[in-house]
């Protein structure tokens, strides 16, 4: 595995930081949002940041490649 100058942490708060913030705005909605489709490490990285969640709850939809993540009001 090759992570070049921290790639991997680096994305990994990135995508730590859009769940947050995706969650906010699901929780001021109420309406769910769909993230771009990623691969399943990524898509692992959102699920588990935002389990713990009090008024979100996530989501996997669609197929292959295409495969998303859908962050929902509980």
């Amino acid at each position: 595995m090759v992570d070049v100058e921290g790639y991997r942490m680096r994305r990994e708060l990135t995508l730590r930081a859009l769940a947050k913030r995706m969650a906010d705005r699901v929780k001021q909605n109420r309406q769910p949002i769909t993230l771009e489709a990623m691969p399943p490490n990524e898509r692992r990285i959102i699920h588990v940041t935002l389990k713990e969640h009090p008024t979100v709850k996530t989501q996997s939809i669609g197929e292959g490649d295409r495969r998303r993540v859908m962050i929902l009001p509980k």
